[in-house]
């Protein structure tokens, strides 16, 4: 399943031209896209349950253009079983619990994957394979203890659990698996010894007067294995991260697929065959170090945010249009990608970059309508909101403002973001570190964003005035220079 630098509105453009297995690579592409976003809010609201709902769908299509033999469908029936039993996890219905079972199998038996993801694929299936038998767990507790003294539990084989066993056991034999994911393993192994032992089918011996304790140690294993971040789901969630897991493949491993007709068309029709897949794109702090070295912000003797700074300053020669787009979607990729190992310098980097690069698209097109110096601020802001007020880099980003006001109408767009660009330069000049030249630089920043402030608090205030006061002509003059 191929990643793209297109957005979902774009895939979801060019897919509306395509038919049969030429949408293929598309629709893998918006699964994962969709996937990802879905991430990035909260899982329970309408527009996660959307996305997931889409991505599902796109993935369900792609899988049913790959045939049986095909060596990337063991990723796709990964990726579109995880999808589905996350779903279930949330509706809680088991509907889809045992396509979600098929579909892991599949992968597992016919595909190769990295160890951990290996490992993380079977602990999934052996979630599933678990939950799948707690109904036996809920009937019996609807016999009474005289029942299951005497022996009238009537103890039957339970393959799911015997499955889970075994899955979760290679997951502790094999090598190189890390310790979230063997800890996850114990976890269930203990719940599939609690069942049985519960259900009479373990080697363990019934003992009434423990059932209490068993079942309450049972609901604290469930409890743990739900946790948000820390269950299973949560491992899933990294493993999924762009550049791990189910979606990594060298790039000598990608197969291209050749779809066939099925016979009904026309011989003169030629086979349709789907591009070569690529690979797909790397986490976000890849993404950054690929930033960083595409526009050598770590050469010329200083450090990458003055080198980044050095793109804004009058005079300076600027890159290419095309290189600027490109860093701007490079940019974006990097900020909307979801990967908690990214430090808060190179988050604060990405915002910075960003930042610049749309200052300086605004700058090519003058007569345009000021949109990327807005966007260009609230990036900035969120860049030096990254990092602690002492940081290094803070008066530098603080410096570059001025780059991202326009000399036709310097405070256009700053009212949104002047408090807090106020805030940090206060921050900034009361540390009483600052040479001389660059604290009058930044207190005059300040002035302006304290202008812009008071000039949208004065057009409001002009709003607001009675019908019968004698001078507005005055006060809408006095406000026009601001805005």
């Amino acid at each position: 399943m191929p990643q793209t630098t297109e957005t979902i509105d774009e895939l979801r453009a060019r897919l509306a031209g395509l038919t049969g297995p030429a949408r293929t690579e598309p629709l893998g592409n918006l699964a994962q896209k969709l996937y990802q976003r879905m991430m990035t809010v909260p899982v329970e609201s309408p527009s996660a349950r959307a996305d997931l709902d889409e991505a599902i769908r796109c993935a369900d299509e792609v899988y049913g253009y790959h045939r049986e033999d095909d060596p990337q469908r063991p990723q796709v029936a990964g990726f579109l079983g995880f999808l589905l039993a996350f779903r279930d996890s949330q509706v809680r219905s088991g509907g889809e619990r045992s396509r979600a079972i098929t579909l892991i199998e599949e992968a597992i038996t016919r595909g190769t994957f990295a160890v951990n993801y290996s490992a993380i694929l079977r602990v999934l299936l052996g979630m599933l394979l678990i939950t799948n038998s707690e109904h036996r767990l809920t009937a019996m507790l609807s016999q009474s203890p005289i029942d299951m003294l005497t022996g009238r539990r009537s103890p039957a084989a339970n393959p799911d659990l015997d499955r889970a066993e075994q899955l979760l056991l290679n997951v502790r034999e094999t090598a190189g698996v890390t310790a979230d994911i063997l800890d996850m393993a114990e976890l269930l192994l203990q719940m599939c010894e609690l069942m049985k032992t519960l259900l009479g089918i373990g080697t363990n011996p019934f003992d009434l007067t423990a059932m209490q304790g068993f079942f309450g140690r049972f609901a604290e294993l469930k409890r743990r294995f739900d946790t948000g971040g820390t269950g299973v789901f949560g491992l899933m969630r990294t493993a999924l991260e762009p550049g791990a897991g189910i979606l990594d493949m060298p790039r000598e491993e990608v197969p291209v697929i050749i779809m066939e007709d099925d016979g009904e068309e026309s011989a003169n029709t030629p086979l349709e065959q789907t591009p070569a897949a690529t690979p797909p794109l790397p986490a976000r702090h890849d993404l950054m170090r690929s930033l960083v070295q595409s526009l050598s912000l770590d050469q010329n003797g200083e450090d990458t945010w003055h080198n980044t700074a050095r793109f804004l300053l009058p005079g300076s020669t600027a890159p290419g249009v095309e290189i600027v787009d490109d860093t701007v979607a490079l940019a974006s990729e990097v900020m909307e990608s979801d990967d908690v190992d990214l430090s808060e310098e190179d988050t604060a980097l990405a915002h910075f970059v960003y930042a610049t690069f749309l200052c300086l698209r605004q700058r090519a097109d003058p007569d345009g309508d000021g949109t990327d110096y807005e966007l260009g601020t609230e990036a900035l802001l969120t860049a030096v909101r990254a990092l602690p007020a002492d940081h290094s880099a803070v008066p530098v980003m603080l410096r570059s403002l001025g780059a991202f006001l326009s000399p036709k109408r310097p405070l256009a767009g700053l009212e949104p973001v002047a408090a807090g660009f106020t805030g940090r330069l206060d921050a900034a000049l009361a540390a009483g570190d600052l040479a001389a030249d660059r604290a009058a630089e930044l207190h005059a920043l300040r002035c302006v964003c304290r202008a812009a402030f008071a000039a949208a608090e004065l057009r409001k205030a002009i709003e607001g005035l009675p019908a019968d006061y004698p001078w507005p002509v005055s006060l809408t003059a006095a406000a026009r220079p601001l805005g």
